[in-house]
């Protein structure tokens, strides 16, 4: 995922539904940063910056996002962050 498309996505979903994402946390595989992925920290309509590490931590380099959140729908986030991702940080 590209720093952009990351960043619109958190920013939209900030947007909409803000005071229903109790938690937001990750770590992500960036394209523009091969091998230095970018730590995610949120609470509700709080975004900490995004802090790039020197190295993935493990030997696992999936990206990985924990959302703790009430009357939001899974398959909702998901959709949301495919649709930023194949359409180069824009909604469709």
């Amino acid at each position: 995922m590209s720093r952009a498309a990351l960043s619109a996505w958190l920013d939209a979903l900030a947007l909409k539904r803000g005071a229903d994402s109790l938690r937001v946390k990750g770590i992500v595989d960036i394209t523009e940063r091969p091998g230095r992925p970018v730590v995610l920290h949120g609470v509700q309509r709080i975004s900490h910056p995004p802090v790039e590490l020197p190295a993935w931590p493990s030997e696992d380099y999936r990206t990985r996002l924990v959302f703790i959140t009430r009357n939001t729908d899974r398959r909702a986030i998901g959709e949301t962050l495919r649709l930023f991702t194949t359409n180069g940080g824009e909604p469709s």
